[in-house]
């Protein structure tokens, strides 16, 4: 595991990032004591379990009328209220 100061955090966070980027593990410390660290994020295979079944969604939702009113008619409703 590197070590990165605050100060050099600070001053040159780009070649940290850099470093975590690259699946390197940062410990970050302040006054010779580790505070923090960056990790890379875990990799995570794709499981396509999103998109199952979208196109049957998209055909039942485009099915719907989107509204029953038109524009029009919502807005002479909302003036009538008042």
């Amino acid at each position: 595991m590197k070590t990165a100061t605050v100060r050099q955090i600070r001053n040159e966070f780009p070649a940290v990032l850099r470093m975590v980027q690259n699946g390197e593990t940062v410990a970050i410390t302040s006054r010779r004591k580790i505070v923090a660290a960056l990790t890379p994020p875990p990799k995570i295979a794709p499981s396509g379990r999103a998109w199952s079944g979208l196109e049957t969604r998209l055909k039942r939702l485009l099915a719907q009328p989107m509204m029953e009113a038109s524009g029009a008619q919502i807005i002479a409703e909302d003036r009538d209220r008042f």
